[in-house]
């Protein structure tokens, strides 16, 4: 079934009007161009664990088939190995590339970047190829999304066209339809990505269990990269004078996600009316005006928002969709897991984060149960290289070293924080942050270091404006002193 409304934008033939055969002919020397901007293309969320992965396509011994630039992937057996086996027919002997699992998905669209994905519809599958629609639409808007499956199945053609997939192709139908969209496909420009480069980068902090101390670590970490993203901030001079435009300004945001949330907004003091479940119902209309005025605002200029205790699971691709226009807006997000996100949010909002922090306390219970959290991410599609390790509450007077931690859990050990949970205590009763009022803390030294690291990274352009409004001595100085 050809929908002729539904065909893909742009993709009419080229003017030789070549066939399907000459266009599944390899032409050498010829190869596909990536993109300029693939590796700043956010990447595709896993789909939640409760979705069942789709098993993997048998390989083929001896000679391999031709493959052609598609993404297929397939319903569970036995619908999926039928759909394969007519993907061939069509292809007059070649094959689509074939997505192993659900969980692979993003990875193969971002590696290999397909003319299309061409996704089964199917009665045990509806739910989890709507919701991989969608997903792909958010992700990946600039490479089409072609449904496959049975036309008299009303609930899937449906939930097809719903989702918004281009075309609809018929299993039971001839397949002279099927071939003439699949030219279309094949003979488009090699798709690229048109949306903005300059998304901000994010960091998520998660732990295993409750009480590690994440949150206040998020909380001391975004306050510094405000500090160090705020022009108003370089120098006394500049602050007076930048004060009043910088009030309106978004550097930072530091989302509170945790089920249980509203911890970051005690650290900071910083109640506000406005909440995660206020922006995700609201976000269509939330302009860069809207979180200037609405979004809680700590007076360091660092803006929060944290999701209501008790409040109801999102529907699927709301918090992917909801962080993607935040990052429009500001220059970095840090992103509080806590231990109690939902594992639905987490499968949304981990594979976009640019630093995935892990923070483990110096105990062997907190190994155990961290252990068991990395099985969690693995099992969402989170690749452990992405992962690096923080021990918070470190005291090297323990037989635990922070790096024997690290190896036992196979992750790089990227940072030990200090024990220093007195003087955290003593300021956070007083309502405020320990670094606003001792910048030689070791604690704070630790954070700032951190800090130091995201700025190098994503924003070098903010430290050379620090270093030079401070002028080089105090720079060195602040620097040796751990600011």
């Amino acid at each position: 079934m050809n929908k002729d409304s539904l065909a893909p934008h742009g993709a009419g033939p080229t003017p030789e009007n070549p066939s399907l055969a000459d266009l599944l002919t390899p032409r050498p020397g010829q190869a596909r161009p990536a993109p300029a901007d693939a590796n700043e293309r956010p990447a595709l969320r896993a789909v939640p664990p409760s979705l069942t992965p789709v098993p993997a396509a048998a390989e083929h011994a001896g000679d391999m088939p031709a493959t052609v630039p598609l993404l297929l992937v397939q319903a569970p057996p036995p619908q999926g190995a039928l759909a394969l086996v007519w993907m061939q027919r069509l292809l007059g002997g070649a094959q689509p590339h074939v997505a192993q699992s659900l969980y692979t998905v993003a990875d193969q669209v971002q590696q290999l970047q397909p003319q299309a994905v061409l996704v089964q519809f199917d009665c045990a599958n509806v739910e989890a190829s709507t919701a991989l629609v969608s997903q792909l639409q958010q992700a990946f808007p600039h490479i089409p999304r072609v449904a496959i499956g049975h036309a008299q199945d009303a609930e899937c053609l449906l939930a097809a066209l719903r989702a918004g997939v281009q075309d609809f192709l018929d299993l039971d139908a001839p397949l002279e339809p099927a071939q003439r969209v699949v030219s279309q496909l094949l003979a488009r420009p090699a798709a690229v990505d048109h949306r903005r480069a300059d998304a901000a980068p994010i960091t998520a902090l998660l732990s295993a269990r409750a009480g590690l101390g994440c949150s206040l670590l998020a909380s001391h970490l975004a306050w510094h990269l405000q500090e160090g993203l705020s022009p108003a901030r370089a120098g006394k001079a500049a602050a007076t004078t930048n004060h009043a435009a910088d009030a309106q300004s978004l550097h930072t945001l530091l989302l509170d996600m945790g089920a249980s949330g509203g911890d970051c907004a005690i650290y900071l003091n910083t109640p506000g009316e406005f909440s995660l479940a206020d922006a995700l119902s609201q976000q269509r209309r939330l302009d860069k005006r809207m979180a200037a005025s609405a979004l809680s605002r700590h007076p360091s200029g660092l803006r929060l928002l944290t999701m209501p205790r008790h409040a109801a699971l999102p529907a699927a691709g709301e918090i992917d969709a909801l962080v993607q226009r935040l990052g429009q807006y500001f220059e970095h997000l840090v992103l509080d897991l806590g231990a109690d996100t939902p594992l639905p949010v987490m499968a949304e909002v981990l594979p976009q984060a640019d630093q995935i922090w892990l923070v483990c306390d110096q105990s062997v219970a907190s190994v155990v149960w961290t252990a068991e959290l990395l099985q969690q991410l693995q099992a969402m599609g989170i690749a452990p290289e992405r992962i690096e390790l923080i021990v918070n509450r470190h005291d090297s007077r323990l037989e635990l070293a922070a790096a024997h931690m690290a190896a036992q859990l196979q992750l790089p050990l990227l940072a030990s924080i200090p024990e220093r949970r007195r003087p955290l205590m003593q300021e956070v009763n007083r309502g405020q942050l320990l670094q606003a009022q001792q910048r030689s803390e070791p604690y704070v030294k630790a954070v700032g270091q951190l800090a130091d690291q995201l700025l190098a990274e994503h924003h070098p352009q903010r430290l050379s404006q620090r270093s030079s409004a401070v002028g080089p001595l105090q720079y060195l100085l602040q620097r040796l002193r751990g600011h």
